[in-house]
């Protein structure tokens, strides 16, 4: 009897190991899918991840938190960058996407981007409208005259082409989306959780280092 027991505990824990290495493993065209063309990175040598949002988008809203606790966690091989998307004929995303590239070029845009998404979509602000916008972002003690030549700039104009193209070239059809190193893109509505989600971009990132130690 005793036996039985203990085969059946054995037998318990080898599924219960299987099944979390069965989850550790992303796969393709569930978890994730592969890039058609692989991309340029721009840090070469390190690890490349991309999050594709929209600024009223309550998706990536909701995953900002997220974000943000993962990314605090990085290895320094790794090279985080948010870029806003901006589709063809989508109008109402070209007041965020401008904000978005005037805030890089101030290099604002991970302090103030909890902020921004929190005006948008708790408070209701409509940061698309300029004098609401010069007006708030002097609340949040940025300099109201270096944002608005920023925001009316040559180079950002510049910016919001680079993100049309972007949004073209990496194919972005949702958002949030994360590319990985150029190969890889998923979301959490390819993966169906948040924790799966970040596990999948977190296991594409040790795929990518693995690959990397090879060739050296």
């Amino acid at each position: 009897m005793r036996i039985a027991k203990l085969f059946a505990r054995v037998l318990a824990a080898g599924l219960a190991l299987a099944a979390l290495s069965t989850q550790a493993a992303p796969r393709a065209g569930v978890d994730f899918d592969y890039m058609p063309n692989v991309m340029p990175v721009e840090q070469p040598g390190k690890i490349e991840v991309i999050e594709f949002f929209w600024y009223g988008c309550p998706h990536c809203y909701h995953l900002e938190p997220g974000v943000e606790a993962w990314e605090k966690k990085l290895p320094k091989d790794v090279n985080f960058r948010r870029e806003h998307v901006m589709w063809d004929g989508r109008s109402d995303m070209a007041g965020h996407a401008k904000l978005f590239v005037a805030l890089k070029a101030l290099n604002q845009v991970d302090a103030l981007t909890p902020k921004v998404f929190d005006a948008i979509q708790k408070d209701g602000i409509e940061l698309r409208e300029e004098k609401t916008l010069f007006d708030w972002v002097a609340k949040q003690g940025v300099d109201r005259a270096k944002f608005e030549a920023a925001y009316k700039s040559f180079g950002a104009q510049a910016g919001f082409s680079r993100a049309t193209q972007l949004s073209r070239d990496y194919r972005i059809e949702g958002v949030p989306t994360f590319i990985i190193n150029g190969k890889y893109k998923t979301s959490p509505s390819k993966t169906g959780t948040e924790d799966k989600f970040f596990q999948v971009v977190n296991e594409l990132i040790a795929q990518e280092r693995a690959a990397q130690a090879k060739k050296k």
